[in-house]
């Protein structure tokens, strides 16, 4: 890791001896053993700290072996009765437009065409897909440095611009040039290789079923304002009506 994360990482470190000072045999169980960042982050006032160190709670970070009609049993063999189970399991963050059905030209599926590891140009178009456009698709989720208004902001500009550009040529429809939308997503690809969360071999959401990461944006917020403000027509083709007629 650079040096900015290792100072966060020491930083951090910190915040927890000083949290847990009173409790040495449980600051094993909450440090975590990857870098900051490679998974979100938790923004703690306190609480949770108190709260684990409280007389009536348990840390177990054993993994669970099974769930009986009492409790659970971890891995070692010890069992925990509970009146209440919750899981928090996550979500299928890197499934993009679940469960919806989308065909393209020529009847393409396009879950069949991504085969779970999502991909499209700005996170907004597809090639074989004209006129579908997407708002917080692949690669347009931010960690740490803003709201993801902003980037739905800067999409829905992105797409009347797309609209605009259509009624202005008098064309029915347009289609991203697949090596456009390729050469954009091994930018992004690259350039996610080069932050803690595509470094990092952890576990987390940022990363789909290919162990690739296709959710965040791993340049800072301006940029993608630039390249959202208006779409560049030589990034399309244009489809007009006949063509749509025949099949397309």
């Amino acid at each position: 890791m650079g040096p900015e994360n290792e100072n966060l990482r020491l930083l951090l470190t910190a915040y927890l001896q000083m949290q847990f000072a009173d409790r040495p045999d449980l600051l094993p169980k909450v440090m975590p053993d990857y870098p900051p960042a490679a998974k979100r982050l938790i923004l703690d006032n306190g609480i949770w700290a108190q709260t684990l160190k409280r007389p009536n709670v348990k840390l177990i970070t054993e993994k669970i072996r099974e769930v009986t009609e009492s409790g659970v049993v971890t891995e070692d063999g010890t069992e925990y009765e509970a009146d209440v189970l919750i899981y928090g399991t996550g979500f299928q963050a890197s499934k993009f437009l679940t469960p919806m059905r989308v065909l393209g030209r020529g009847g393409k599926d396009l879950h069949r065409e991504w085969d779970g590891d999502a991909r499209a140009y700005m996170g907004i178009t597809v090639p074989g897909f004209p006129n579908f456009f997407m708002l917080y698709g692949p690669n347009t989720n931010i960690v740490v440095n803003g709201s993801i208004i902003y980037f739905s902001e800067c999409e829905v500009q992105y797409v009347m611009g797309c609209l605009k550009m259509l009624f202005d040529r008098g064309e029915r429809a347009l289609d991203v040039r697949k090596d456009v939308h390729d050469a954009y997503n091994e930018k992004i690809d690259r350039a996610n290789l080069e932050r803690v969360w595509g470094v990092a071999t952890v576990n987390s959401w940022y990363r789909n079923e290919k162990g690739r990461s296709a959710q965040n944006w791993p340049f800072n917020l301006i940029e993608y304002w630039q390249q959202t403000r208006e779409p560049n027509p030589a990034d399309y083709e244009f489809i007009r009506e006949r063509a749509l007629a025949g099949g397309d």
